[in-house]
């Protein structure tokens, strides 16, 4: 049996994109892999509709998210990665870059370009998905070194985990729960910018846009309004 890694953005919930693509894995042949997180729903729900068996890999103090990578990039034949390209220092690019790196093959399915997937490596075009996956070989690499990043490491935990354990001594320096919602509301408006942070900056002001369609949309009500009190007009003047 061989094992397929699934890494998709912090972000993603097209559901229907993922569950169209393990509609065609074969449960008999293949094992999912995939981490401990945001995105753990979305893909045991898609395992569980396709009766496909999920392996799940937890992070921990001492086993961060590159370690978990590392160990996956050992056993799985095959990475499909959902993305959109709009996240960086996440598992979706990490796992890009050392399967380029270590030249393990996988699979870049997007919102972006539903009926064309990218595919790191050559194939027939005018196979269906499922018998590229038939040709799919054990992966045999022996060189994989182990590798470390702060940054991915923290992002990760940031954005699937939410640091709620509160300590003796915060508990002792807040004499009410006012101040330990307080402390909840920081952490989470922290969350909030680092994962804005993340995401690809707009070239525009999306609330300037909305000003001017809605000042549109005034200017087109008081035409209208304005037109039908001089067509009355001309209607009353005419009989009279």
């Amino acid at each position: 049996m061989q094992n397929i890694g699934i890494v998709i953005d912090t972000n993603w919930d097209n559901y229907i994109l993922i569950n169209n693509k393990f509609k065609k894995i074969n449960p008999e042949h293949y094992r999912i892999h995939t981490l401990y997180g945001k995105t753990l729903e979305i893909i045991n729900n898609c395992c569980v509709s396709n009766s496909l068996t999920l392996i799940r890999h937890a992070a921990s103090k001492d086993y961060n998210l590159c370690k978990i990578i590392y160990n996956l990039l050992k056993i799985c034949d095959l990475w499909l990665i959902f993305t959109n390209y709009v996240e960086y220092n996440t598992q979706t690019r990490l796992v890009i870059d050392k399967c380029d790196e270590l030249g393990i093959k996988y699979i870049i399915v997007s919102e972006h370009s539903r009926t064309n997937d990218y595919y790191s490596f050559q194939n027939d075009q005018n196979l269906s998905f499922k018998k590229i996956l038939m040709n799919i070989t054990k992966l045999e690499i022996d060189n994989i070194l182990e590798f470390d990043n702060e940054i991915y490491n923290n992002n990760f935990s940031i954005l699937n985990h939410i640091p709620i354990n509160i300590s003796h001594e915060i508990k002792s320096k807040f004499k009410d729960t006012s101040g330990i919602k307080l402390k909840l509301k920081e952490i989470y408006t922290s969350i909030y910018e680092h994962k804005n942070d993340l995401n690809i900056k707009l070239l525009y002001d999306k609330e300037e846009i909305k000003r001017e369609k809605q000042l549109k949309k005034n200017i087109k009500e008081v035409t209208q309004i304005d037109f039908n009190k001089n067509r009355m007009n001309y209607y009353k003047n005419k009989n009279n």
